[in-house]
């Protein structure tokens, strides 16, 4: 499923997915439940730069409501979890489905009862904060 994507957001995103497929990574052990793990972090010299992370979410938990200043591209390697993007309706999520949460838009994710596992691309300007939770 895709969310709110445009011409010049494609295109980068394009680009970092190009750039990504070129990068050899060895398959990680399974992580601890809760954890987050930096996958790849590149600097670009436009004054971007991405990361692949992996979240692993315990079951029967939620993210605080929070925003990202750039795109999130997600991937559900296991497990399920519902996303609840402000101005949205819900949408329940299976290992397998991908996701993108466009940039500054609150949104809340909700685990079931797994632990699921999802990898996430953030693109963002360089120095920003990856998340900002809001109160």
């Amino acid at each position: 499923m895709i969310f709110g994507l445009n011409g010049k957001t494609c295109a980068l995103l394009a680009a970092v997915l190009a750039v990504s497929g070129c990068a050899s990574l060895s398959a990680p052990a399974k992580p601890a439940a809760g954890s987050r793990t930096v996958l790849q972090h590149v600097v670009y010299p436009a004054g971007y730069e991405v990361n692949v992370i992996r979240i692993v979410l315990p079951a029967n938990t939620n993210s605080p409501h929070h925003t990202h200043p750039g795109l999130e591209s997600g991937y559900v390697a296991r497990g399920s979890v519902t996303i609840a993007i402000d101005g949205q309706p819900e949408h329940v999520l299976h290992a397998g489905d991908t996701f993108e949460t466009p940039a500054g838009v609150p949104h809340i994710v909700k685990n079931g009862p797994q632990e699921t596992e999802i990898v996430s691309t953030y693109i963002l300007e360089l120095g920003k904060p990856l998340t900002h939770v809001l109160p």
